[in-house]
């Protein structure tokens, strides 16, 4: 895990008191909701995690959500859309999504028990929540709580003095606990992170998870083998909860990540960003301008873009893959 700076442990030593207050409201909110939650008449699967930032939710929710196709489900995703442009149905993740998954609808709703009543009604059997552990006011038959491996805990503060949304404590109410980009840290640091939560949480069931690159992919849709930059020097951007994670991706593919540009998550990039960074690739001597294909969606296109990619990645089980499998079977039929 990053250490903090100095000066950052002391602002965070500083919010602690209201770290308290907030963590001592989210404990009563979930309390007082989860007395009566609604239930739903089909199947309700929540993807979420406990900190703010990226996890590598939406590769997941693509994921479980093609394992429910396969089965013969007709599943929806139900997304509260976080940070979709003014005028817009859809956010960042939305669109990537639609993308990947033309044939599974998503419904954007800050209700999502109305969220959900409208999707089974248009004739989904089975409804998945992204970013759904905090939104307890709709019953869930499997609690999957994505957890990072590079920053399990973020600290382990609460919002402000760190970045969990809640108390960790909070985490018994998981089924399953999928532990992310877990090919990106050593094995032991897997093994430390497994022996907290079998220790701490004993009935969730732990599986670890990996994001694995598909292809290099143009803004105009040509695709290349996911090798084809090794040795390649290139000019990394991207606008996520978690950038060092896509520097580790690409590195990994043998990629020469001259700089990397980050944005703030959600990030609307113009055309006076492209022409930015085009002009910083050329200064680095960078051959490609690199993305996610979160940052893709949005991304400006013109003459100057055509060496642009970004990688399409899918999330796979890299263990615990039949546990899984048997989580989700168990939450069909209840």
């Amino acid at each position: 895990m990053p250490r903090r700076s100095r000066r950052g442990s002391l602002v965070a030593l500083a919010l602690t008191p209201l770290s308290w207050i907030y963590g001592g409201a989210a404990l009563l909110r979930r309390r007082l909701h989860e007395r009566a939650p609604t239930r739903v008449e089909k199947p309700v699967i929540s993807i979420g995690n406990i900190t703010c930032g990226g996890t590598g939710k939406t590769p997941v929710v693509e994921m479980t959500a093609r394992r429910l196709l396969a089965m013969g489900r007709r599943p929806a995703i139900l997304t509260r859309g976080y940070r979709a442009p003014a005028g817009s149905d859809s956010n960042d993740e939305m669109r990537v999504l639609a993308k990947n998954l033309p044939e599974v609808p998503q419904y954007r709703c800050s209700d999502r028990r109305a969220g959900a009543r409208e999707a089974i009604a248009r004739g989904a059997d089975v409804v998945v929540l992204d970013d759904g552990f905090q939104h307890v006011k709709l019953a869930r038959d499997l609690d999957i709580v994505l957890i990072d491996a590079l920053c399990p805990f973020a600290g382990g503060r609460v919002l402000p003095a760190g970045l969990l949304r809640e108390p960790l404590r909070v985490l018994d109410r998981a089924q399953l606990f999928g532990i992310t980009r877990s090919n990106l840290v050593e094995g032991k640091t897997i093994a430390v992170l497994e022996s907290y939560l079998r220790g701490r949480f004993p009935r969730a069931v732990r599986v670890l998870m990996e994001t694995a690159p598909l292809a290099w992919t143009s803004l105009e849709g040509e695709s290349a083998p996911p090798k084809s930059l090794r040795g390649q020097r290139a000019l990394a951007v991207c606008a996520i909860g978690n950038p060092e994670a896509f520097r580790r991706d690409v590195t990994s593919l043998g990629v020469e990540v001259a700089e990397l540009v980050s944005f703030r998550d959600h990030h609307a990039y113009t055309p006076g960003d492209v022409e930015r960074l085009s002009r910083r690739a050329e200064e680095l001597g960078a051959r490609a301008v690199i993305m996610t294909q979160k940052d893709a969606v949005k991304m400006p296109v013109g003459p100057t873009t055509n060496r642009w990619k970004y990688l399409l990645i899918e999330s796979r089980v890299t263990r615990g893959e039949d546990a899984y499998d048997a989580a989700i079977a168990r939450a069909l039929r209840s």
